[in-house]
């Protein structure tokens, strides 16, 4: 995968992309899109609403 925090996935005889990635010990699976670069700006926004400490593939962030 060329993105950080995206995978490809068959669901329904239809092959997408979804946002799969792990942080402290909890799995977040969710999401399912029909490019690569969507399901990366998706990760991208979850991990910065939730704050998290991660690699972002997009967009800049700050760390407080």
């Amino acid at each position: 995968m060329e993105y950080i925090g995206t995978r490809k996935k068959r669901l329904a005889g239809r092959i997408g992309f979804m946002v799969s990635f792990s942080h402290k010990s909890n799995r977040y699976d969710w999401g399912f899109y029909k490019t690569e670069k969507e399901a990366a700006k998706a990760y991208d926004l979850f991990v910065i609403r939730k704050g998290f400490k991660r690699k972002t593939n997009f967009f800049k962030k700050k760390f407080v």
